[in-house]
Parts: structure tokens; C-alpha cells; sequence
């Protein structure tokens, strides 16, 4: 019965872990392990790029083919021309996608909707299968810096591009989009060569 009382303890003791998680803290360490918090607070801190009916942007291409992969768009194709104007269709597949997803239906990319893209997102890795959500994320890093093709195989060339990114915007390097590196692709001053502070 000793034991008892360790694992009432141990058991709140991640409650109360799950519980900081869950309530918005900064992550300890971002997508690599060696983040220093005050770049992922830096990152954190980027507002999120809203982008509506007339914009055009590498980020729209890429949201294009997330919602592809989400089943929200019909295709996924960022060096077609025109992938990255944000047009009448691109506006009916994001109010469907915040109407499911119970946030307003603004047919924009605002806040609300680049963190609900973010959380569904999820973790990129090598071996990745998602083939749209990983061409977004290829023809985003080709426009952030690194020439790579647009195939949807998140091989070694991804992995690669990915590790120079999160090199420059000083993340702990794994080669692998999390939530940290998602942001900063996504939000403003992803196109500098630093983390903006």
C-alpha cells in the first residue's frame, strides 16, 4: 500500500504537465531539441500573414494543397499558374474548412484558421505520405530559400531544406515541420534570413 500515495503523486504530477500543455505554455523545446526558448517565444510572437480574396502568395499555393490534403481543394499543384492567387474557389474550400472546423466562415486565412491549419498539420517528417500537405511545404521552402522539387516525397532533399530553414530561423535542427517550425515558414518574417525579435 506504500505505493499507493507515489502513484496518486506521480499521477498528478502529469495532470498538472498535461494541464500547462494544454493551456497555451511555450513549448519547452520546439521541432529540434535545441531551441532556445526565446527563439520559440520569437516565433510564437510573429503574427500570423492574413491573406483574403485578391492576395497573391507562396502561402496561399501552400494552404491550397494542406486543404487538398484535408479533402477541403480539388488538386494540388504550387507551380501551376495562378496556385497561389487567392480566387473565388480558394475562398469556398476555406469557409467549408472553418465551418467544420467551428470557427467563423470568413473565407480568409486569419489567425483563428492558420492555428486550426497548424494543429491539423501536425508533424512532417521523412517517409511523410501526406503527398499534398508535403508539396505545400516544398514549394513554400523553395521560396524561403532552398531549391528543391516539388514532388510530394519527403525524402532527403526535403529533410535537407528543412534543416536549412529551422538553421537560419535558429531552430533546433531535425529536419522534421512541427509546430514551431510551421509558424515560422507561415507567419511574417518568414521570408527574412533570421528569426525576427
Amino acid at each position: 500500500m506504500k505505493t499507493a500515495p507515489r502513484m496518486v503523486v506521480t499521477g498528478l504530477a502529469a495532470t498538472v504537465v498535461a494541464l500547462a500543455a494544454g493551456a497555451g505554455a511555450v513549448p519547452a523545446n520546439a521541432d529540434g531539441p535545441g531551441t532556445d526558448r526565446r527563439i520559440v517565444a520569437a516565433i510564437e510572437a510573429q503574427p500570423w500573414k492574413l491573406l483574403k480574396k485578391g492576395d497573391e502568395n507562396y502561402r496561399v499555393a501552400a494552404a491550397r494543397c494542406f486543404l487538398a490534403q484535408f479533402k477541403y481543394f480539388n488538386g494540388c499543384n504550387p507551380k501551376a499558374a495562378a496556385s497561389d492567387d487567392f480566387d473565388d474557389t480558394m475562398v469556398a474550400a476555406v469557409k467549408k474548412y472553418q465551418g467544420d472546423r467551428g470557427l467563423q466562415k470568413t473565407g480568409e486565412l486569419n489567425d483563428e484558421t492558420w492555428v486550426t491549419l497548424r494543429n491539423d498539420h501536425g508533424i512532417a517528417r521523412p517517409g511523410d505520405t501526406r503527398v499534398s500537405l508535403v508539396k505545400g511545404l516544398q514549394h513554400s521552402l523553395n521560396i524561403l530559400g532552398d531549391a528543391i522539387s516539388v514532388d510530394g516525397v519527403y525524402g532527403n532533399g526535403t529533410k535537407t531544406a528543412v534543416w536549412n530553414f529551422q538553421k537560419r530561423k535558429e531552430i533546433g535542427t531535425d529536419g522534421s515541420v512541427g509546430p514551431i517550425t510551421f509558424r515560422a515558414m507561415f507567419a511574417q518574417g518568414a521570408e527574412s534570413r533570421r528569426t525576427p525579435r
